[in-house]
C-alpha cells in the first residue's frame, strides 16, 4: 500500500481477494486526466502476495479496463503464469480506477461469479477511489433496511457484503 491507501480501500481488496480465491489484488487509480500526457496510474491497495506484480503502464489489463470500462480475464503468461481479472471502478459516469486480481495457482480462469462479485466491489471501490476522505457511515436503519432487501434478494452476495460492512466498521 502507499500513503494514499485507506482502510475502506484495503478492506475492498482484501475482501475481493478473499471472495474470489485470488492471490493477490489491487485498485488502481487513473491516472489524472486519463489521456495521453495525463499522468501514470497510481496502485492505491493491495493484498495478497506481492511478489509479480507487471508494472501498471498504458499498455496494460488495467488501463485497458479504464479506457473501455469492460471487465477482462485473462490468462497469464511467464513471469506469472496463471489468471487474472479486472474490473472498472465507476463513480457517476466515469471510470476512475480499476480493480485487478490475480492468481497464479489457477488452472483456468476466473469464473462469471468472480467477475460479477468483483464488479460489484469496483462500484464500491469507485466511489471511494473518488471521495478519498473518511467515508460516513449511512444511517443505521437505512443500512438495515438495503441488507435485509439483499438478504431476500440474493444471500450469498448479502454475506459478502455483511462481511465487508463488517470490516469497514471494525476498521
Amino acid at each position: 500500500m502507499n500513503d494514499r491507501s485507506s482502510p475502506v480501500l484495503a478492506t475492498l481488496v482484501r475482501v475481493a481477494v478473499g471472495a474470489t480465491g485470488a492471490s493477490r489484488g489491487r485498485l488502481i487509480l487513473a491516472g489524472a486526466g486519463s489521456g495521453a500526457g495525463g499522468g501514470p496510474p497510481q496502485v492505491l491497495a493491495t493484498h495478497g502476495a506481492g511478489d509479480g506484480w507487471r508494472e501498471v503502464d498504458e499498455a496494460g489489463i488495467s488501463s485497458y479496463v479504464i479506457a473501455t470500462g469492460q471487465p477482462q480475464v485473462l490468462t497469464l503468461k511467464a513471469p506469472v503464469a496463471g489468471s487474472a481479472l479486472c474490473v472498472p471502478c465507476p463513480c457517476d459516469d466515469e471510470v476512475i480506477g480499476a480493480l485487478e486480481l490475480e492468481d497464479e495457482r489457477r488452472d483456468g480462469p476466473f469464473s462469471i461469479d468472480d467477475m460479477e462479485l468483483a464488479g460489484l466491489l469496483g462500484g464500491i471501490a469507485g466511489v471511494a477511489m473518488a471521495r478519498r476522505q473518511p467515508m460516513t457511515v449511512p444511517d443505521p436503519g437505512r443500512l438495515v433496511g438495503d441488507l435485509d432487501r439483499l438478504a431476500s434478494a440474493d444471500w450469498a452476495r448479502y454475506a459478502v457484503i455483511a462481511r465487508l460492512v463488517r470490516s469497514v466498521l471494525d476498521a
